[in-house]
This record gives C-alpha cells, sequence and structure tokens, in this order.
C-alpha cells in the first residue's frame, strides 16, 4: 500500500467519522422543522443538513480515490 492509498483511505475515516457524528446528532436531537419531520427534518432543525452533506461528498471523494489508486494501470 503506498503513501496515495493511505491518503485516501484517511480522508475515507474523516468523511465517515464526521457523517456518522451529524446523523446520531440528528437522530437524538429530534425535531420538526416546518412541517417536515423524521430524519430530514431533524437534519434541518439542528442546523446539521449541510455539514452531514459536506461530510458525505468527503467520505465519497476518499473513497473514490482509494478506487482510482487501487484500480489503476501502471506501466
Amino acid at each position: 500500500m503506498d503513501k496515495k492509498m493511505i491518503c485516501g483511505v484517511l480522508v475515507t475515516m474523516i468523511g465517515l467519522i464526521f457523517s456518522v457524528f451529524t446523523f446520531i446528532y440528528s437522530a437524538l436531537n429530534p425535531c420538526i422543522y416546518n412541517g417536515i419531520d423524521g430524519l430530514l427534518g431533524s437534519l434541518l432543525g439542528t442546523d446539521m443538513l449541510i455539514p452531514f452533506i459536506i461530510s458525505m461528498i468527503v467520505m465519497l471523494s476518499g473513497l473514490g480515490y482509494c478506487f482510482w489508486c487501487a484500480y489503476k494501470k501502471t506501466n
């Protein structure tokens, strides 16, 4: 495993940790936001929707980078 792959794994883990934190925080603090209930209402009510989206993007980009490093062709 090279350094690029380790970097991709670290970015994936950071995104996963933040997305799990925002998910759990919103689930433990249920809200009804302008008639929207459920997980989306909780994410909106606790102002965690944008951090959740950003952390999911970070996690998926790190995962994509890991796959790209793992399956790229070397000459």
